[in-house]
Order: structure tokens, then sequence, then C-alpha cells
């Protein structure tokens, strides 16, 4: 499969500055300002969502359960649902600033402000772990991540890095976030967001031969994403890569999974009510799924 256009899936940059009512819940605020990228603007656990007809919703669990790396499942809605037990009052249907709509594997629509007339009854959301949530963390330690300064979303390559197949999920490669860093902070990065397992973990490749052994070095080089913003970085740095969510919606269109599903737009996530510090002790070990 080639790789989508970078205009088609990027997210769309816009100057903000968090101001945040405190009698609002998170998820509201950034619905009620109409946010078109969450990177940088919240220390609360992002979430990536796909919501898919009921009937592959047995296959997408077991797809999550053999590939937790890239798709860490956090909550998961009854059939026609739209809430979240992650964040009070949210409306999957309205809370994420855009949103993509696939019609029998291809996508149809990017952008949309909204998916209510889309999401129907017998949909089912899934809501699945992001890496904008350990970016506070690092920020923290002095090792904020080039795109969030520059208020970009995260650039996001196609792997070569095979998934593991669950019944109709059944072929696809991972698809992997950028951030650039100096190789002295490698270990520190590593020991940053280890602790977030259920964001995407500790880096899974880095540098330029890891670059190439995952597939991705010729469109480094030539500055290409698949989805997301590119962002330079310094002569000293390297790239480093993790696992991502958006791997989800590239399944979706290499499986040509029918009927109509529903997404994110990369780089512009749910935004949950949970403290990034708090989320490390809010999972249930053996399940990953949050409590609420």
């Amino acid at each position: 499969m080639s790789s989508p256009s970078p205009s088609y899936f990027s997210s769309p940059s816009r100057s903000f500055t968090p101001s945040s009512p405190i009698s609002i819940p998170p998820s509201q605020q950034f619905r009620l300002r109409a946010l078109l990228s969450t990177c940088g603007t919240t220390s609360n656990i992002q979430a990536n969502l796909l919501v898919l007809p009921s009937r592959y919703a047995e296959d997408f669990k077991a797809f999550c359960v053999r590939n937790p790396v890239p798709c860490s499942l956090l909550d998961i809605t009854s059939p026609g649902e739209y809430s979240s037990r992650l964040a009070a009052y949210t409306d999957l249907r309205t809370d994420i600033p855009a949103y993509n709509v696939y019609i029998d594997g291809v996508l149809d629509e990017s952008g949309k402000d909204n998916v209510k007339t889309e999401w129907s009854s017998d949909h089912i959301g899934f809501l699945l772990g992001c890496s904008y949530s350990f970016e506070t963390a690092l920020a923290r330690q002095g090792l904020a991540p080039r795109h969030m300064l520059l208020r970009k979303s995260v650039p996001m390559f196609i792997s070569n890095i095979p998934l593991n197949p669950a019944g109709v999920f059944s072929k696809g490669t991972y698809v992997v976030s950028m951030r650039w860093y100096k190789p002295s902070d490698i270990p520190k990065v590593q020991d940053i967001t280890r602790r977030y397992a259920r964001q995407h973990g500790e880096p899974i490749a880095w540098g330029w031969d890891g670059a190439e052994k995952i597939g991705v070095l010729d469109r480094i080089r030539s500055k290409t994403v698949d989805f997301g913003e590119w962002t330079d970085g310094e002569e000293d740095e390297i790239p480093v890569f993790w696992g991502s969510g958006v791997t989800s919606q590239l399944i979706v269109m290499e499986c040509g999974i029918e009927g109509v599903v529903l997404s994110h737009m990369p780089g512009c996530m749910f935004v949950t009510d949970i403290p990034d510090e708090e989320a490390l002790m809010r999972m249930l070990p053996t399940s990953g799924i949050f409590f609420s």
C-alpha cells in the first residue's frame, strides 16, 4: 500500500495558550475551544479513538491484546454509546477536535468537526493509548520534544514492523511516531517513557541504523511524513521512535474493513480527565483498561 498523502492526514496547526476554567472537565474544555491539535496543551492522558461496526469488536479486542505496543486498549464503549469512563460528561462524537471517516476501508472524509450523524447504534468505540500522554513528563525533565515546543503534531511514519494478526485484522505494520534527541539523552528518555506502558512505553528503535531497520530512513531523509507534521532535528540529535495508535487506522485501510469506521484525525486526540501521573496508578494490571 502506498503512503497516504501528508497533506490529507496532517493535523492543522493553530496557536493555542491553555487557560482552562476549573469548573469544566478537560475533555469539554478542548471541545469548547475548537482546538485543532492537542499536542502540548495538557498534562492529562490523551487517547486515540477508533469506532467500528460491532461485528468487528471481538477481533479488534484480540488485535489490541496481541499488539499492545501500538494499540494498548484503555476503554471500550457499549454498542451505540458514545460516553467514556475516562472523562465526565463526554461525548465521543463531538469532543475530539477533528475526525476521520472511512468507508469500506477507504478514507472518505478528513477533518470533520463531529461524527454525530455517522455514529450509529451498531458502533463500538475503542480508546487507545497515546504518546502525547508522556510528553509533559519529558518536558518536566528538560526533554520536551521539538514538535511540542513548535506546537506541531508529532511526525509519524509507516514502518516495516509486522503486526500480530487477529481475525479480520490479518495484516499490516506499525505506524511509529518520531522525536529527536541527543544520544546521551536516550537512557533518561527510556526511563521516563517506560512507565507509561499503556501509552506506548519506551522507544522501540532509535538512531539512523534504527530508522533504516524499521524502513523509514528514506522518508526521514526526504522530510516526508505519512501522518502528522515534519519537524527538523539539530545536527547532534538522532531520531527516536515509538509505537503509534494511528496503527489502528492503517489496518482499517490495509484490511479493507467494510462499513463505516470513525477515528480521530491523527494529532487531534481525545483528552481524558486523568492527570498523567495519576494514570500510572489507575490501570487494571491484567487488562490495562482504566478505571474511571
